[in-house]
């Protein structure tokens, strides 16, 4: 099962909230300076960037099925904005997203937080994510058997 590791996120937050508080670095570059935190699996990572208004915006991204040619990919669409649908009907942060350039469809979490003392929520984000791509993974089991691979959570 995917993992953040605690000292590898509690490093990486404090590295970047240190850069973003530097009195040398210019106010431009900010928005520019998000970071990228890997769990312990490749197919699951946390993206962390601030706004122009000073919240941080944080976005837990699960691969979910990579696109292949024997793939219906008609049919996953259609899943996949059945879900869309269902997670706007219930209000959750929660996306699939189609990585065009990747290849796969992904699945997102997407929070604003006010403050950086928040910053400890993300554990919590990207295990509620995790759960959520894999029921989704789960749900979309009929076109896996057709991939050449699958993605491990």
């Amino acid at each position: 099962m995917a993992a953040l590791h605690n000292p590898d996120l509690i490093k990486a937050l404090a590295a970047w909230v240190g850069e973003l508080k530097s009195p040398y670095h210019e106010e431009y570059k900010l928005n520019k300076c998000p970071v990228k935190l890997m769990s312990s699996s490749p197919n699951a990572w946390v993206e962390i960037k601030q706004t122009d208004r000073g919240m941080m915006e944080v976005t837990c991204i699960h691969r979910v099925i990579a696109q292949d040619e024997n793939n219906d990919l008609d049919e996953i669409r259609k899943e996949c904005a059945q879900f869309n649908s269902l997670m706007e009907r219930v209000r959750l942060p929660v996306y699939v997203w189609e990585d065009e350039q990747k290849e796969e469809f992904q699945l997102r979490w997407q929070e604003t937080l006010f403050t950086q003392t928040d910053l400890n929520y993300i554990q919590r984000f990207f295990e509620q994510s995790l759960y959520l791509a894999n029921a989704l993974q789960s749900r979309l089991g009929w076109a896996l058997p057709h991939q050449t691979q699958t993605l491990p959570h």
